[in-house]
């Protein structure tokens, strides 16, 4: 958003310009009134003068104070949605992994309580808040200029005051934002890992477990909050105990002496303790600064930290290459999650343009982190992947590779946003040819608004079938020489994982498919196969090789075998291999 006198944004510099004019205008009010009652008091008349004063000074308050919250709702409005904006998009930048280090229910706690806050305190704060500070110049301007100079100057005292009490109580309490703020954090964390996780809570009885976690959190947060209350109190005690009653007791006094030495009117003193008690406007601004100012500047404390998150390299520009007539190739690789540990250790492999290859191995093999690094997810720490000719890093591999993931991943809105979202462009011609070869059709067609179909939270009006189909049309929409399928079947049932593999059978040939599946029956459909055991590669190369030789493939497609004649002689049919 466009600032202006630095931390001011425009639209903050309008309110700060409207809540002074609405201060002169009841300053010059108080002043006209107190004319008016001199005259009045000496005997003379009000003349016309006097009146049209009165009448444009009121139109100057009212017309200034119905503009400032028009101004601040505006600016509000504007402001979160630049700001959710901005953080979905670094959320983009930083890429999932980032994501999940920073913490999940942070993030969102960010996006939503922090920027609500941070919206608060730039656009219903500061602006007022810096009107106010300002307001006891200028009221002191009104005092010099139309009721007594000298009354000014003594009064320039008690009101310098006002900003060292609150900078003391900024720095004294400074910390107790940073506590509630962490406090905060944690329970939309756990909040958010209940919801995630309702359906494993229901069926281990965890819930009332879960529940205590949360109740923990929320007192935590209710007990920051009571503390900030507390001293909340404390601050407007001290200042209403000592600067409004100095400020108005020395006003007072100053009046009673000025006018009974004759040299203010009765009408300018009064005027004079009336525009003492307008000086206060700060003081109703302290209080507000440690509901609003102080968990406002955490809250903006905490949206940097999460901005000063690196941008991951995926987001770089791609380069141009040609993995569809090249094929894909690994040397030496490494990767990490915490920079120590190897999830991936000098792995060496090819897949050749349009071969189809199968990454198996036991739970914590690597097969997901070798998705990961070949989808630009994540990094890797030493070796290179080319193509034949040149190395490519995260971007160029992102831009160049579709995935199909364990868990499909649709949102709550209609079906061609859905599918649209890996190809922006794509007409509803190419959107329903997706559709009829994930084998979606004669769904689509019982659907009363077709592509306009909403689909629920979630993908929830959707079986678990249907959504990893829908998800291999999305993928397939992207038209990228990569297809890569991270056990896209492993929580369907026996028809669905069907469809889905039947439609991969059909893809164009072109296509390079690299899937990672536990599932030793489905290798029939692959004439690669890649064996993987922490974070290295066992075996590697065309299928019918591999079977051949001594290793691991071998042995576990023995030990299926022997476990399918086993079924079928105790009068079982099992699957066949190759089949769903």
């Amino acid at each position: 958003m466009r600032r202006v006198f630095g931390i001011f944004s425009a639209a903050t510099a309008i309110v700060v310009a409207l809540s002074l004019i609405a201060a002169a205008g009841t300053a010059g009010l108080v002043v006209l009134l107190g004319q008016g009652f001199d005259r009045l008091h000496t005997g003379s008349s009000l003349d016309a003068q006097w009146y049209i004063g009165v009448a444009g000074e009121l139109l100057a308050l009212l017309v200034a104070t119905f503009l400032i919250p028009v101004v601040i709702s505006h600016d509000s409005q504007a402001l979160t949605s630049y700001h959710r904006s901005k953080l979905l998009k670094h959320y983009l930048s930083i890429g999932p992994l980032a994501v999940r280090r920073a913490g999940e229910g942070e993030l969102v706690h960010a996006a939503m309580d922090s920027v609500e806050r941070s919206v608060k305190y730039r656009s219903s704060f500061i602006g007022p808040a810096s009107a106010a500070v300002a307001t006891p110049v200028l009221i002191l301007m009104f005092i010099a200029f139309f009721v007594d100079p000298l009354s000014a100057i003594l009064l320039v005292i008690p009101t310098a005051l006002v900003p060292v009490i609150v900078l003391g109580f900024q720095r004294r309490f400074g910390s107790a934002n940073g506590q509630y703020r962490r406090a905060q954090g944690i329970l939309s964390a756990t909040f958010l890992d209940a919801l995630r996780s309702l359906n494993m809570l229901k069926l281990n009885g965890g819930s009332s477990w879960m529940g205590k976690a949360i109740n923990t959190a929320t007192e935590q947060v209710r007990q920051h909050v009571m503390k900030l209350l507390a001293r909340n109190q404390l601050i407007v005690l001290v200042i209403d105990s000592s600067f409004a009653v100095l400020l108005l007791a020395s006003a007072s006094l100053l009046a009673w002496w000025r006018a009974g030495s004759g040299a203010i009117p009765p009408g300018s003193a009064i005027a004079l303790v009336i525009l003492s008690y307008l000086m206060l406007a700060p003081v109703n601004y302290v209080g507000s600064f440690f509901y609003i100012g102080m968990t406002g500047k955490a809250a903006e404390k905490k949206l940097a930290e999460i901005e000063d998150i690196s941008m991951h390299p995926s987001m770089a520009n791609p380069l141009r290459v040609n993995l569809a007539g090249n094929g894909l190739f690994i040397e030496h690789l490494c990767a990490s999650y915490s920079g120590s540990d190897l999830a991936l250790d000098d792995i060496n492999l090819q897949f050749p343009a349009g071969s189809r290859t199968a990454v198996i191995g036991a739970s914590g093999s690597g097969k997901s982190t070798l998705i990961r690094v070949l989808q630009g997810q994540l990094e890797s720490t030493s070796g290179i992947i080319h193509d034949g000719r040149q190395p490519m890093g995260p971007a160029t591999l992102k831009a160049n590779s579709a995935v199909v993931e364990q868990q499909a991943t649709l949102f709550g809105v209609t079906l061609r946003e859905n599918l649209q979202l890996a190809a922006p462009a794509a007409t509803d011609s190419q959107l329903l040819a997706a559709i009829k070869q994930v084998g979606m059709e004669t769904w689509l067609a019982a659907q009363p608004q077709g592509l306009d179909q909403q689909l629920g939270e979630g993908g929830a009006r959707l079986s678990g079938g249907q959504a990893q189909r829908l998800s291999l049309a999305r993928a397939l929409l992207a038209d990228r020489p990569i297809l890569l399928l991270d056990e896209p079947t492993s929580a369907l049932d026996v028809h669905s994982e069907a469809g889905i593999i039947q439609t991969l059978r059909e893809l164009d040939p072109s296509t390079t498919i690299i899937t990672v599946t536990h599932r030793l029956g489905l290798l029939a459909d692959y004439d690669h196969v890649v064996v993987m055991d922490h974070g290295r590669v066992l075996q590697a190369g065309p299928r019918q090789e591999l079977l051949g030789q001594e290793g691991y493939l071998k042995d576990a497609m023995q030990n299926l075998n022997l476990r399918t004649a086993r079924l079928r002689s105790s009068g079982l049919n099992p699957l066949e291999e190759g089949q769903a």
